[in-house]
């Protein structure tokens, strides 16, 4: 059977394909959410030709989900080290999940797990052909195993905004002990998610339903259910094949149709502003604006703050003072304003913000988001999921964006001795 005529068999399935030359070496390894759909580009005159002429024989394997074949296919580029593989990298497009090797490790992408700009204080799992892809699989991991991203040199005195919302366990990067429970709790988490990546998730699954029904056996119930959790989310993540394959504009579509429709509005909106605040103490406070556009972060359209006329630890009157000046600027006018914060911040962003534009705010230690259409909060975890998506990373990207400026301008305001 030649090669086209085994195309025209393959699966309409997620999965990972191999070619082998005339020897039986692998020489190409490649993952597809539907490998018919896949293997058939290969008949049409393109790059890889040249591959093509040398491969004798394809099989394939079939996979319950995307991220399965995104993982199996970094295990086998990784054990087979095929040629062409290694010809047509791009090492932008090639990508390794690193792990510090910090206390709490964290977890973090890069393109140079090897040679001079390697960090040693890592350990790497892959390659991933995707950066996308792998980027949505720690994000949906991170729900069900929790980790720290937070950076290793700054220190909160409280839970981060990642706490808040159930993605960080609190402790790792926070003023706060941590005890024995905990810190096993953090190195489980890591260990699940290298297990995971690495191509073992049955073998975790196992490892967590056994430790489950010894706790249950053992009536530490709340370990259990956390257990029962966790075996939950595991399967999710597997069984939901279209995540990965999904348009994420699509998802942001969604997103804005959702708000639309909590807000009473007539249409999507098109232009969001997200506002947030970072001082430290009340020093050197200043103000972020993102602004998402269809969805859509657009970078041209941020704007940073610098407080002229409020001081101390006021965080409405500095949110009012921010907000008067966007309104005093001829800048294109929102369709939704975001506050970061609660009732509180957002009564102050009403009493300057026209009337005609809504108002929500989103509380992170509450996980709330307050609107003015409505007198009580809406419980985020309530919320669809791609409207959650759509607030709290408008939320994030404020958050991130206030806190890179507020630390660039005090590193500028320091006084060497």
């Amino acid at each position: 059977m030649t090669i086209a005529q085994k195309i025209a068999k393959a699966p309409q399935t997620p999965g990972v394909y191999i070619f082998k030359n005339k020897r039986g070496q692998t020489i190409y390894v490649g993952k597809a959410a539907n490998l018919r759909a896949r293997l058939r580009s290969y008949l049409r005159s393109g790059w890889k030709e040249h591959m093509l002429t040398e491969a004798t024989s394809l099989s394939w394997e079939e996979l319950s989900s995307d991220i399965e074949a995104l993982i199996y296919e970094a295990a086998l580029i990784k054990a087979k080290k095929p040629h062409y593989n290694i010809v047509f990298r791009d090492d932008k497009n090639y990508f390794f999940v690193a792990f510090s090797k910090d206390p709490y490790p964290r977890i973090f992408l890069t393109h140079q797990p090897f040679g001079k700009l390697a960090k040693t204080d890592a350990t790497y799992i892959g390659p991933f052909t995707d950066g996308n892809p792998i980027k949505q699989t720690l994000r949906l991991l991170r729900h069900a195993f929790p980790y720290c991203t937070c950076s290793t040199h700054t220190r909160h005195k409280r839970r981060c905004v990642n706490a808040e919302i159930g993605r960080c366990l609190g402790f790792c990067c926070a003023d706060i002990p941590a005890d024995k429970k905990n810190t096993a709790h953090y190195k489980h988490n890591i260990a699940a998610i290298k297990k995971i990546l690495s191509g073992k998730s049955r073998t975790l699954r196992t490892e967590l339903e056994r430790a489950m029904k010894k706790s249950s056996l053992e009536q530490k119930y709340e370990d259990a259910q956390v257990l029962r959790n966790q075996i939950n989310a595991l399967d999710r993540v597997f069984a939901h094949r279209l995540y990965i394959q999904r348009d994420i504009a699509t998802d942001q579509q969604k997103g804005l149709r959702l708000l639309a429709t909590l807000l009473n509005l007539d249409s999507p909106p098109h232009r969001i502003e997200c506002y947030d605040i970072s001082h430290h103490q009340g020093d050197t406070p200043v103000g972020s604006m993102v602004v998402f556009e269809n969805g859509a972060p657009a970078k041209k359209e941020y704007r940073k703050f610098i407080m002229k006329y409020t001081s101390g630890i006021n965080d409405f009157a500095m949110m009012q003072e921010i907000l008067t000046r966007r309104f005093g600027n001829d800048w294109p006018r929102p369709d939704i304003i975001l506050i970061d914060g609660g009732k509180g911040q957002l009564s102050a962003a009403r009493a300057v913000v026209p009337r005609t534009i809504p108002v929500i705010a989103i509380a992170k230690r509450e996980e709330e988001l307050y609107s003015t259409h409505k007198k009580t909060p809406y419980p985020l975890k309530t919320l669809p999921t791609p409207l959650l998506y759509l607030i709290t990373n408008l939320r994030d990207e404020a958050h991130r964006f206030a806190i890179s400026f507020h630390r660039k301008r005090r590193s500028t305001l320091v006084i060497p001795r």
